[in-house]
């Protein structure tokens, strides 16, 4: 029986579904006027059982104008196995995390009620593996649609979002549970403190992970930010900035990111997800090609040949990112020319728009360093989708490796070019200011302050007012939240991160301002990333993880580029020239000595990063704890199997 289309479904009472009630988690929105056979087909295989080959979740058909919708849960039972089958560990009745077992959850405390055992992102990640999970089992059409055949193995849902029948999948809101956790989070006066626990609850633990990295990467950033502004304000000539930035940098990377890792490792345990179990990837719904039979599951599947791929890749991917690239030297060729011509032409002139003649080419430049990440963020998607990767952690890395590439060439090259050709501290110095201050504004314009504006706009034309009254249908609510772009992912998010990164360790003793203007904007950058995942976006599905994955080593390489660009940047200051000269050292024999500190420098962040502990010890004791239960009951299994055959 159901009571309410965002309300609840009363299950028949059985030994496994042990509460009364359960509520929607997702919805499933078919593109207008789906034949009805094909909706009645797919509520089949949602609802159908698990020996049969269907997904055993609880469907219900939304009570919308068109029929398009579906609302999907699952009962306790389906959603306590899912838990053990995915290994997520839970608090057990000693206090302790452990990979939840079924025929052990009488050990596990609220686990007969699982909207209390559970998060809401646990659950609603479950269904939605639920439903991704149901496979055809033998060759069909889809009713209704006789041309759109499915073969053995196939996933379903895929396959209906590729052809277009399922046109929106996504989590429902709670606003009960996002209510308080917005005035929370986005909303209070507070500096850096963030509800991370709240938030894995309800979004789940990627994006509680990045939440979790922004508040630490920016609290890490206070004490250069501190030293960089009584440096600037105070003017402290007795000290060389160069050299006490460039080692302060090296060593500030390195305890950072040692640091994140324990802080990780031990959010990971607490979240349940820091030993997951790897699972079985299938082929990607975008996935195409000639049918074959996978060699390791005997189904039936599209096969593309890795040398097609790696031709595609050799003689269409390489070319693209070569232009791009080819670009970005255009780039800062105009720069230089412009710059030159401007420091030229106004660098004495006492005329009232000198200032702005100056500062043209920066800004300038700036503004097309963005333009040129956004457009090649788009065409490497788009590459990386014709590449035809067969599953999504492939893909996923190579359009990481293309992104990460470019735009670390695109945002740095110039500033390496400017340091170790041109050694012009002062234009280095520019160039660092106008990218801090100018990228910083038209990414939070353009992430966050021109959707709110539009969603505003969109509100008002279509209601005549802003907001949603609080006497709208619950079908519409949940309608409305199908209309929002859908999330487009942390990827932008740990970019952003990673160029700042960048900035702050590499080139920080060169402007003692960096860490600041930094910390400044991530006050606002939290606040802006929350509203835009709360309010301006579809809810993304939560999705476990027991750290930030790539993103560690792409910082930790960083940090390395930081040690030799700093050493650099040392040899090159005046105060250090000058010294040599006082002292008949040659700038060769400079850059040498150089090169010297700059191996004893890493030599320092290996030590470093070998001293602290990715984990705490505490951490380290409880996985030992969680393995010896895990081998205390498959040896109990064992025996009980043992004496059972015996018997027998």
């Amino acid at each position: 029986m159901y009571t309410g289309i965002m309300g609840s479904w009363t299950p028949v009472p059985c030994q496994c579904c042990l509460t009364s009630t359960i509520r929607s988690l997702a919805v499933i929105q078919l593109r207008h006027a789906v034949k009805p056979e094909a909706k009645r087909w797919l509520i089949s295989r949602l609802e159908g059982r698990k020996k049969d080959g269907g997904a055993r979740l609880l469907v219900h058909p939304g009570e919308d104008d068109d029929g398009s919708m579906i609302l999907l849960s699952a009962t306790p039972y389906s959603l306590l196995r899912g838990t053990e089958v995915l290994g997520l560990a839970k608090l057990d009745d000693s206090g302790s995390m452990r990979a939840f077992s079924y025929d052990n959850r009488a050990s596990f405390p609220n686990s007969e009620n699982t909207d209390e055992f559970l998060t809401l992102a646990e659950r609603q990640f479950l269904v939605k593996h639920e439903a991704d999970s149901i496979r055809v089992r033998d060759e069909e059409h889809v009713p209704g649609y006789p041309k759109l055949r499915l073969y053995p193995g196939q996933p379903i849902v895929r396959c209906l979002r590729k052809c277009g029948i399922i046109k929106k999948f996504y989590p429902v809101h709670d606003e009960q549970q996002l209510r308080p956790l917005t005035q929370e989070w986005y909303k209070g006066l507070h500096l850096y403190s963030q509800p991370i626990d709240a938030v894995c609850a309800y979004f789940g633990v990627s994006i509680a992970f990045y939440f979790s990295f922004l508040g630490f990467f920016s609290v890490s950033l206070v004490p250069m930010a501190l030293f960089g502004v009584a440096y600037y304000v105070f003017s402290l000539d007795f000290l060389d900035r160069h050299i006490v930035f460039a080692i302060f940098s090296v060593i500030w990377s390195t305890v950072t990111l040692e640091l994140w890792k324990r802080h990780s490792a031990a959010a990971a345990y607490r979240w349940g997800t820091l030993q997951l179990k790897s699972q079985f990837e299938g082929p990607r719904g975008q996935y195409w090609g000639p049918l074959g039979i996978n060699p390791i599951t005997g189904r039936r599947e599209p096969y593309y040949p890795s040398w097609k791929r790696k031709m595609r890749m050799l003689l269409a991917s390489t070319p693209t990112v070569c232009a791009f690239l080819g670009l970005a030297v255009d780039g800062m060729v105009l720069f230089l020319y412009w710059e030159r011509w401007a420091q030229n032409s106004y660098g004495t002139s006492s005329s009232v728009l000198a200032p702005v003649w100056l500062l043209l080419p920066s800004i300038t430049h700036t503004l097309y360093v963005e333009l040129l990440n956004g457009i090649y963020k788009r065409v490497a998607i788009v590459l990386t989708e014709w590449e035809n990767h067969r599953v999504e952690s492939a893909f996923q890395n190579h359009l990481t490796i293309k992104v990460l590439a470019f735009r670390f060439f695109n945002c740095f090259a110039l500033l390496f070019y400017i340091t170790f050709y041109m050694q012009d501290l002062l234009l280095l110095k520019k160039r660092l200011a106008s990218l801090l201050i100018v990228s910083q504004v038209s990414n939070q314009f353009i992430e966050c302050i021109l959707p709110y504006l539009l969603q505003r706009l969109k509100l008002r034309r279509k209601d005549g007012k802003q907001g949603v009254s609080e006497d709208q249908p619950l079908v519409d609510v949940v309608f409305t939240e199908g209309e929002l772009p859908a999330y487009e992912g942390l990827f932008d998010d740990y970019m952003e991160l990673f160029v700042q990164f960048g900035y702050a360790s590499l080139f920080s003793c060169v402007y003692p301002l960096t860490a600041a203007l930094l910390v400044l904007n991530n006050l606002t950058e939290i606040r802006t990333d929350a509203l835009k995942i709360c309010k301006l976006h579809q809810k993304p599905f939560p999705c476990p993880a027991s750290n930030i994955g790539v993103w560690q080593v792409a910082f930790e390489t960083l940090g390395y580029f930081a040690v030799i660009t700093n050493c650099f940047l040392i040899s090159i200051s005046p105060e250090v020239k000058e010294l040599c000269r006082d002292v008949g050292v040659t700038p060769a024999l400079s850059l040498l000595y150089a090169v010297g500190v700059e191996h004893i420098l890493i030599a320092l962040k290996l030590v470093v990063a070998f001293a602290i502990p990715d984990e705490p010890s505490w951490v380290k004791l409880k996985l030992m704890q969680m393995d010896f239960c895990s081998w205390e009951a498959l040896k109990r299994m064992e025996t009980k199997q043992a004496l059972a055959a015996a018997e027998g």
